[in-house]
């Protein structure tokens, strides 16, 4: 078996271990795209599950195939393909995305319903959802910042460079942890990288939800509700995201 089909394997039992689990930490990511991705898939039937799956392996294949330095598979003809057009824009169909999971969103219904009502115009946002979205309690960047601080120092976090990574270690192995708390669609995007990947932008290296095909690390809703969660499962996800790499390396090789 090459080395292409052993990655690829590696990450379809990353897919099918996650799911054995209920998909106990996928389900936790505060990421809207993530969350309606995950009820999408739990919608299907057996079939187009394993089809989806196999197409989350694939994308997490090509986007990882730089640690094993084999070439990208060709997904234009996947079964599964297709298919990725009916989930790739949940605002289109999921209203329980549009009405409650993300925080930027929430916040632009609120400016939305104020600015018609200031104009005297019918408003595309229904008074409920102002109402719930004006109820939403959503964590600033500050606090964050101080919880991302606090979530690292078990990981060896020791301090921040010049580019604003977090330098971390593990053992005699250090590595930064990105993570950017502006952009329109998200609070909070995260990303690991390893030193030794020096070919690889920082920006495009390890991640929980790109190993499972399932998202880019944009989390759009943390709230105080949820806000204790969000960071314990932070740092489960960047150890995950640093190990990642030895992992592939020991089992796909």
């Amino acid at each position: 078996m090459n080395s292409s089909k052993k990655l690829l394997n590696f990450f379809r039992h990353e897919f099918k271990a996650e799911e054995k689990l209920g998909f106990a930490r996928l389900q936790r990511v505060p990421d809207s795209r993530v969350v309606s991705k995950l009820r999408y898939y739990k919608s299907l039937n057996k079939a187009d599950r394993t089809g989806f799956a196999d197409y989350c392996a694939h994308s997490a294949h090509n986007f990882y195939s730089f640690v094993l330095g084999t070439p990208k598979l060709h997904i234009a003809q996947h079964h599964f393909y297709s298919k990725e057009k009916e989930w790739v824009d949940a605002r289109a169909w999921d209203t329980d995305w549009n009405a409650e999971k993300s925080v930027p969103l929430l916040r632009a219904m609120v400016q939305q319903y104020k600015i018609d009502r200031h104009r005297r115009t019918p408003s595309c946002v229904s008074k409920e959802q102002f109402e719930y979205a004006s109820s939403v309690r959503s964590v600033k960047a500050p606090e964050l910042r101080k919880r991302v601080r606090g979530a690292l120092i078990p990981l060896g976090y020791s301090k921040t460079d010049e580019l604003g990574f977090y330098l971390c270690r593990q053992g005699h192995k250090k590595f930064r942890v990105g993570v950017d708390f502006g952009g329109r669609y998200a609070q909070l995007r995260y990303v690991v990288a390893r030193p030794e990947f020096r070919g690889v932008h920082p920006l495009l290296q390890f991640g929980f939800e790109r190993a499972l095909g399932f998202g880019r690390g944009d989390w759009d809703f943390i709230v105080e509700e949820n806000v204790d969660d969000v960071f314990v499962l932070f740092a489960e996800v960047v150890k995950y995201s640093f190990e990642l790499p030895d992992r592939i390396r020991e089992e796909a090789v």
